[in-house]
């Protein structure tokens, strides 16, 4: 894995998701987005030349 985007606004505690993610992708030196819908997920993760069939 090279990059994750993550939709988080429907979680129920969005800031709790996030920072647990946040942490997992640092450590493993993971490229990360945190976005509001799946088409601004799609756009950086396009940005960053990945690919979504």
């Amino acid at each position: 894995m090279s990059a994750c985007a993550l939709v988080v606004t429907n979680a129920d505690i969005p800031a709790l998701v996030q920072s647990q993610f946040e942490r997992v992708y640092l450590a493993a030196d993971i490229d990360y987005f945190f976005c509001v819908d799946e088409k601004d997920g799609l756009a950086w993760l396009a940005s960053k030349g990945c690919k979504y069939k």
